[in-house]
């Protein structure tokens, strides 16, 4: 009997433990980007990332525990465009490098920079 309620003890314990949702991989836009410009990132499985402002970029990403992430150097394309537009660009490039870590609210991604800066993210269906 006595080690019935032990077991019912960590049943309960490990229920109301809080869980973690665990990194989705796919295709996220940008909620509130600089000057309203589209920015789009893709997670693939394999651990590469690519996404698009004004240019293409691309990378690889590592998962690591505690939703530590980091990111490769950012190797990108060299079109110019609007000057807002290069702006929102250069912005998400320099923060990039300064997400250390991620969480999941539902299907959105939140990118958290090293000094808790959130970057928040939707899902999103890229137009072929």
């Amino acid at each position: 009997m006595k080690f019935l309620a032990a077991f019912l003890v960590m049943m309960l314990a490990a229920c109301s433990g809080e869980q973690v949702p665990a990194f989705k991989t796919g295709s996220y836009k940008l909620v509130d980007s600089l000057n309203d410009v589209p920015t789009t990132v893709n997670f693939a499985e394999d651990g590469h990332f690519s996404g698009k402002v004004v240019n293409n970029m691309m990378g690889s990403y590592k998962l690591e525990k505690d939703n530590a992430i980091s990111f490769s150097p950012v190797a990108t394309t060299m079109m110019m465009g609007p000057q807002e537009a290069m702006e929102a660009e250069q912005n998400f490039l320099q923060i990039l490098p300064k997400i250390k870590s991620y969480k999941m609210q539902g299907n959105y991604l939140v990118l958290i920079t090293d000094n808790g800066g959130e970057l928040l993210f939707e899902p999103y269906t890229p137009q072929e």
